[in-house]
């Protein structure tokens, strides 16, 4: 994918992409562990109007109206996905919210970081410098992780965990790879909220394979959930309606 090092001065910006991207994913997973996966995932997805606000802020470019429209109607999903909650279970919502709007904070200055310095270096050598660092910091985290013979006593956690890497791996690598060849971080993370979707659909349907706790939440709660996810679909057809229209 081309690309070179432009100078040896430059090595801290694949450094703090990749304090953000493990920062943001802690903050993903701490979400998940403690709270439900229809919730922690389409409020992630709020990281598309902080997407939005950060290059304004920052003063990189200006989103259209049509970008602006989206990343609320995405935010007013992400509010009707946690509108009907039950009193025994607001302490535990509160904190699956506060976790991912951390997290998607902290994906949302990995974004921004990407679109802004890859151009100088080229995606063939920013985006590999910058998971180097993630590797080597990661190693940061082994105290705090399941032993091998921990692990080993469970075949299934050995078998979600690979699965889970892999699948984590792979999308990483199509939305760095979109951002920083192509920049719009704006209107690409609009798309990418339609992961709240498929967060509600695949929690609620399986719910009992991995025991979440979709499986004892009422079917209003749900529906109410899927309809905050649908509203990050209408969000991402504004998206592609403009993209198509440029």
């Amino acid at each position: 994918m081309g690309g070179g090092i432009p100078t040896w001065t430059k090595l801290w910006q694949p450094m703090v992409v990749a304090v953000f991207y493990i920062a943001g994913q802690c903050a993903i997973l701490a979400a998940v562990s403690l709270g439900d996966v229809s919730v922690a995932t389409p409020i992630a997805s709020a990281k598309v109007i902080i997407v939005s606000f950060l290059l304004v802020v920052f003063g990189s470019e200006l989103p259209t109206s049509t970008t602006w429209a989206a990343a609320f109607l995405a935010t007013a999903g992400v509010v009707l996905i946690n509108y009907v909650v039950p009193s025994k279970d607001r302490k535990k919502v509160f904190t699956t919210v506060v976790l991912a709007l951390v997290g998607a904070f902290l994906f949302a200055c990995f974004d921004i970081s990407i679109q802004t310095w890859a151009p100088g270096w080229g995606t063939g050598r920013f985006v590999p410098v910058s998971y180097w660092f993630v590797g080597f910091f990661s190693l940061g985290l082994l105290p705090w992780v399941d032993s091998p013979k921990r692990l080993s006593r469970d075949g299934r956690a050995w078998k979600s965990l690979l699965i889970g890497s892999v699948l984590v791996a792979v999308q990483a690598m199509f939305l760095v790879y979109a951002i920083s060849q192509h920049g719009d971080a704006a209107r690409i993370n609009v798309i990418y909220s339609l992961r709240g979707l498929w967060g509600v659909l695949f929690a609620w349907m399986l719910s009992g394979w991995f025991g979440g706790g979709e499986r004892s939440t009422a079917s209003k709660i749900m529906l109410a959930r899927m309809g905050g996810a649908l509203l990050l679909v209408l969000a991402v057809v504004l998206t592609v309606m403009e993209t198509q229209n440029l």
